[in-house]
């Protein structure tokens, strides 16, 4: 696949997304302080100086108003009136911030942060004016109830730049979930085997490199896969003329000793030639069962929509012709509603020969049940038997190749297919295969579960 032209690499996505975040946050403090600003031309808040302007501003005034006229000083303010000799008058301030003006006025040092002092000359003395460096609301009612102007344009600073940082890191994610959304659509195709697609490219050099060690995957596996048909096809042919080629050496060799068996034959020979037929038959079910372990992967298997209750009918054909043959009794129940399945009838005719066959096996009184429902999402067959039931190991084995059990309770014919065959048809319908005893009743059930059509 290799680089596409264009890429860079994580730390440099890692650099710009701090730029972005970086310039992102100076923006949100420049539209705070635009927002603080407008609402100081609008007037709805007082700049921190004003009180110090309307002062000057009245300073004048102040000085030759007489009496002493407090209506001069803004809001916020207070006063300390001395005398020439610098004794007191009057005053509206606290004790603490009395012994402070004092201290301004003999020109002693103050350390406050916001607390500020002017002194203005009278002709009876002097006042000092004690005012504060903040901003305030011009409205009395927010004065002294909303939060304090510094503490709210924090707040909406602080605002700014998280809705800031949140909104560029959204966008950011946004862009790196767009560029790994090659390597998850890869890797979901990948797993399910499915390697007939087009691997999708990244911007970002390090997802680029993970996207082509999965293309070298894809096309590893593809090769894998494509030796292991070749492979299994190859061992379809070898069975299948092996098969093929033992027929006719069979076929002379069991029609000779039928002959054979014809003829006048000492009991000695009458036993060789019983010895020779039944080996003969042994070898033919032996070629079957090869033959029956080749199909049983359907490999291609071919599905048409067909009607639940079309499909009960034909498990109930294939069971009666099955009951007349091997003369058993046999119970149905259906209780199926119409819905649409995806079936190949001709593997699913032979899964249920195959299970029907092993509850036959299994039977002690000849009787076999058959129940068919339908639920909301499935067909459901159960074929109970009135046999012994599963052991144990049974129950986990069951459905493995050649896996037959307790011999004592197997025929001689019976090679561990039935099942493992019936298992890998009902799988290649999305369906499942259940083992189970009976519950209340002695015997075994086989479960078949399909998937109905959506």
């Amino acid at each position: 696949m290799g680089i596409k032209r264009g890429t860079q690499s994580l730390q440099i996505i890692f650099f710009k997304y701090l730029f972005s975040v970086g310039l992102g946050l100076v923006l949100a403090a420049g539209v705070a302080i635009s927002s603080f600003s407008l609402f100081i031309n609008s007037k709805l808040v007082l700049p921190a100086n004003y009180a110090e302007q309307i002062i000057l501003k009245n300073k004048e005034s102040i000085a030759k108003s007489y009496p002493f006229n407090q209506a001069l000083l803004p809001e916020g303010t207070s006063y300390l009136l001395l005398s020439q000799d610098g004794k007191f008058i009057d005053t509206n301030m606290n004790e603490s911030l009395k012994k402070e003006a004092k201290h301004f006025h003999q020109h002693d040092e103050i350390l406050t942060p916001k607390t500020f002092f002017i002194e203005v000359k009278r002709p009876d003395g002097y006042v000092i004016i004690n005012y504060m460096i903040e901003p305030h609301y011009a409205n009395q009612w927010l004065e002294a109830h909303a939060p304090k102007v510094e503490i709210l344009f924090g707040i909406w600073t602080a605002l700014l730049c998280l809705l800031s940082g949140l909104f560029i890191t959204v966008w950011w994610a946004k862009q790196i979930s767009a560029q790994l959304a090659p390597m998850l659509q890869a890797s979901q195709k990948i797993a399910m085997q499915d390697l007939d697609f087009k691997m999708g490219q990244s911007s970002i050099k390090e997802f680029n490199d993970v996207l082509n060690s999965l293309d070298d995957m894809k096309s590893a596996l593809s090769e894998s896969l494509r030796n292991n048909w070749m492979q299994e096809e190859t061992r379809k042919r070898q069975i299948s003329a092996l098969t093929h080629d033992l027929k006719t050496p069979l076929a002379i060799a069991q029609g000779n000793a039928e002959l054979l068996s014809d003829t006048e034959l000492t009991q000695e020979q009458a036993a060789y030639v019983h010895f020779v037929v039944k080996n003969i038959d042994r070898i033919s079910y032996y070629s079957q069962a090869l033959i029956e372990m080749s199909q049983s992967d359907l490999t291609s298997i071919n599905f048409k929509p067909i009607d639940t209750v079309t499909i009960a009918e034909k498990v109930k054909d294939v069971a009666r012709e099955m009951a007349s043959v091997h003369h058993f009794k046999l119970s149905e129940l259906m209780e199926i509603d119409h819905h649409e399945l995806l079936v190949d009838m001709n593997a699913f005719e032979r899964a249920i020969q195959n299970v029907i066959s092993n509850a036959v096996e299994h039977t002690e009184e000849a009787a076999i049940d058959i129940h068919i429902n339908t639920t909301v999402n499935h067909l459901i067959i159960r074929v109970s038997d009135d046999g012994p039931g599963f052991t144990p190991e049974d129950l986990i084995k069951g459905t493995e190749p050649f896996y037959r059990g307790d011999k004592s309770r197997h025929s001689s014919l019976n090679y561990g297919l039935g099942l493992y065959s019936t298992k890998q048809i009902v799988t290649k319908h999305n369906g499942s295969l259940l083992l189970n005893n009976r519950e209340n009743e002695k015997g075994a059930e086989v479960i078949i579960q399909l998937p109905l059509k959506s």
